[in-house]
């Protein structure tokens, strides 16, 4: 299929076609192995090497996405045994690096760029297609996903093939493609639940289709294919929140992010420019293809309204549960730059018809720059401030801190138990009784802070660990306390 409609401006030949695809793909590998092991590990991370060491227990719907973590520590023989999976102060010996547990993602990742870019190729043409997939190598956001040590990049590779195929199966009437649709869609739910969303705006597009009488769409096969998939999703999901009752209640019982939160850092996260592209990405597709216009922005926005709706209620939403929707808001923006390319063809040299394209890439690589550098990838500075904490506490000095500093701190002192857990309630009662300096791990901006405003009067701020960049939940705080009774040093 191709967009345009005098068909020789879209001929790209297959060898240069692939040649432009591998250029995008090398660059964004090249991008996502830099600087992978410079920020410290987020706890999330942390969580993921604990549920690869334990693969096989707990929710069906969670194994999957963490079987890339598993086989990587495995195949390096870092895997911590299952008996010490909650305890990080021994995996360092072991040989877990932030590098390590990276890896998989980075690979992915890199490996999204090329099938996605191979699969937009029928559904956008040739030339809309390779600006996506250099668009995708240097989002940041995709960037920052390909340099976390979860299963997101793994969710949105299977998302979005499973999204492409089912528009080129139900275009052509190609049953394969349906059915590997179906198939990825399920293996993006089993690497993370919330992928099934896609099946929301499958499910519209096909209730479209049967009003417009669309034979193509309207096959047993898509009813067969589209109800096994649905089933089974359905049916394991059930099954785990039955059987983990308590495990899926935590999710109700979390401080969730606001809906201005959600919508806005989507925006930010693809970068605003991408945004406004893609928005006149769509106004020039209505015109060419309105189906493919109105179904991309579907996959753009129901997930993005679906969590930011769920903000609402006592769920826990975060903004990169929509990190899924990513590929789509990128191939609207390529339409966009493709169609200005092309409108301005004999009047203008290349580079300057290309303007548009390199303006948009430049602004992404940019925000890439501040990723790299200002942003520390996006990560709070743990490594950075146990290191402070290591060269001037004293022997037999106490660290508090949340659940969070507990796991992170067994991991970078090596050492378990040391940090003391406290919650935000209970810390002022310790500092209360103490009789000796201490010290307070305060990561302020996260259901886990441990009260800023309290301790800023009580306690001497030693450092504070922050992203000089508009990312909110990057901040830590170092303070000692020093008991009135001991006098101040």
């Amino acid at each position: 299929m191709s967009l345009n409609p005098d068909q020789h401006l879209d001929r790209v030949k297959p060898k240069a076609f692939l040649i432009w695809l591998c250029g995008a793909t090398l660059l964004a590998l090249v991008m996502r192995l830099l600087f992978l092991d410079r920020p410290s590990f987020w706890i999330d991370e942390i969580y993921s090497v604990m549920h690869a060491s334990r693969l096989g227990e707990g929710n069906l719907t969670k194994q999957f996405g963490f079987l890339p973590t598993y086989l990587t520590l495995k195949l390096f023989g870092a895997l911590p045994p299952a008996e010490i999976a909650t305890d990080p102060s021994s995996w360092m010996r072991l040989g877990v690096t932030e590098w390590l547990v990276r890896i998989p993602s980075v690979f992915i990742g890199t490996l999204t760029v090329f099938v996605l870019g191979w699969l937009a190729r029928p559904v956008v043409g040739a030339r809309t297609a390779i600006i996506f997939a250099f668009l995708l190598a240097v989002s940041t956001w995709h960037l920052h996903m390909s340099q976390t040590g979860r299963f997101y990049t793994q969710q949105l590779l299977f998302f979005n093939m499973a999204m492409l195929l089912y528009f080129r199966a139900t275009s052509i009437g190609d049953v394969r493609r349906l059915v590997a649709s179906m198939v990825c869609l399920f293996l993006a739910f089993m690497s993370q639940p919330p992928a099934i969303l896609l099946g929301v705006v499958l499910a519209i597009d096909w209730l479209l289709g049967f009003l417009d009488k669309d034979a193509r769409r309207l096959t047993w096969p898509s009813v067969v294919a589209g109800g096994v998939t649905a089933a089974l999703c359905c049916g394991l999901l059930a099954y785990d929140i039955y059987r983990n009752t308590d495990n899926w209640a935590q999710f109700g019982q979390t401080t969730s992010q606001t809906t201005p939160v959600v919508l806005a850092g989507a925006v930010w996260y693809m970068n605003p420019i991408v945004a406004l592209a893609a928005g006149a990405g769509f106004l020039c597709l209505i015109q060419r293809s309105f189906r493919l216009s109105l179904y991309l922005l579907m996959v753009a926005f129901v997930p993005l309204l679906i969590m930011a709706g769920l903000a609402f209620t006592d769920f826990f939403v975060h903004v990169r549960y929509t990190f899924v929707i990513l590929p789509a808001w990128l191939l609207l923006a390529a339409v966009a730059l493709d169609r200005i390319s092309l409108s301005l063809i004999g009047e203008y040299p290349f580079f300057i018809r290309h303007l548009a394209v390199a303006m948009v890439l430049v602004m992404c690589i940019y925000q890439d720059l501040e990723y790299y550098t200002a942003g520390g990838g996006y990560q709070p500075a743990w490594r950075e401030m146990f290191d402070e904490l290591k060269h001037t506490k004293q022997p037999g000095e106490i660290v508090y801190g949340d659940f969070h500093a507990e796991m992170l701190g067994a991991y970078y002192l090596e050492e378990q138990n040391a940090i003391t857990k406290v919650t935000r309630k209970s810390l002022m009662p310790f500092l209360d009784e103490a009789t000796e300096p201490c010290w307070i791990i305060d990561k302020v901006g996260t259901s886990g802070g441990l009260n800023w405003p309290a301790l800023r009067d009580r306690a001497d701020l030693i450092w504070t660990y922050d992203r000089h960049i508009m990312q909110p939940y990057s901040s830590i705080k170092l303070f000692r306390y020093t008991p009135a009774s001991t006098g101040s040093e």
